[in-house]
């Protein structure tokens, strides 16, 4: 065979390949593993951050006049009762959707600001709450407890104990139905929606 033929065989062959690679089935594959590495980088780096806040308490300085401005005075009174790194990822998760949806209803947002209220119900301890995102086994929400088990109760009924803490303080009851759903299965649209935010922020 030819030195010519042999070239030309070898470069209809390469073009076969870019032609493979450059094909729609293979562009999806392409593009749902970075979608996925996306995601565990951002993970990974939230988990970091928030990991830092947890241990450094100084590093968290929530912007308590952007929640001022949108909760009603007796949300705003169970807004503040949250430990200052909770305020923050609060604060973070309602901008977070703002950006997403910037029409968001006021109740929604109001409700991401207040998602993890739940978890004023206990002292912030962060080596619970790293050992909790570890490992969480289950506990009944009532009756209350205290220490690690208590904390592993906060982990999973944080929402049920939030949307209550709004409704006793005389909150909308919008904001506590959005809050005590945010983490179930087949929530309404704005509960799913801050989940969802709440998961990437």
């Amino acid at each position: 065979m030819s030195r010519t033929r042999r070239k030309g065989k070898r470069e209809a062959g390469a073009l076969n390949t870019r032609k493979a690679y450059r094909s729609p089935a293979r562009k999806d594959v392409l593009n749902g593993r970075l979608v996925r590495v996306r995601k565990a980088v951002r993970w990974f780096g939230n988990a970091a951050r928030r990991t830092a806040v947890a241990f450094l308490p100084a590093l968290a300085t929530p912007d308590d006049r952007f929640a001022r401005e949108w909760l009603e005075r007796n949300e705003f009174a169970l807004f503040m009762r949250m430990d200052p790194r909770d305020r923050l990822h609060g604060i973070q998760v309602a901008r977070r959707l703002l950006e997403l949806q910037p029409q968001a209803k006021g109740t929604v947002v109001r409700a991401a600001l207040l998602h993890d209220v739940g978890k004023a119900s206990q002292p912030y301890n962060p080596l619970y709450r790293v050992i909790v995102h570890l490992f969480s086994p289950p506990v009944p929400s009532e009756p209350r407890l205290s220490g690690l088990r208590g904390a592993f109760q906060v982990k999973q009924h944080h929402a049920l104990y939030g949307g209550r803490m709004i409704d006793e303080a005389g909150g909308s009851a919008e904001v506590a139905r959005i809050v005590a759903n945010h983490h179930e299965p087949g929530a309404c649209a704005a509960a799913a929606l801050i989940a969802r935010v709440d998961a990437e922020t």
